[in-house]
């Protein structure tokens, strides 16, 4: 599936030249978006920063990024507060 920057999620794992990476922030200016990324094998996260590559796209350029479908990929997301059980101590 392709998505243009303004339809990508944080967590979609996107391909970026011959390698794939997880989007973790996205950042909005009047001119372009900046995109953080991480490695795809690393978990999204609010204490760790896994970010190896920050890209900006001009809002000029209509670009398509392949996305991963994360149901045929057999990706988790790993946040998921409805299903987190308590901790019986």
């Amino acid at each position: 599936m392709n998505k243009s920057v303004s339809e990508l999620n944080p967590n979609d794992v996107i391909k970026v030249g011959d390698n794939w990476f997880r989007c973790r922030y996205f950042y909005y200016s009047d001119d372009k978006t900046s995109i953080d990324l991480q490695r795809e094998i690393d978990e999204l996260s609010y204490y760790c920063d896994s970010t190896c590559v920050i890209i900006s796209i001009n809002k000029d350029v209509d670009i398509k990024f392949e996305v991963k479908d994360a149901e045929n990929e057999g990706f988790v997301d790993y946040y998921q507060p409805d299903e987190l059980e308590p901790i019986n101590e």
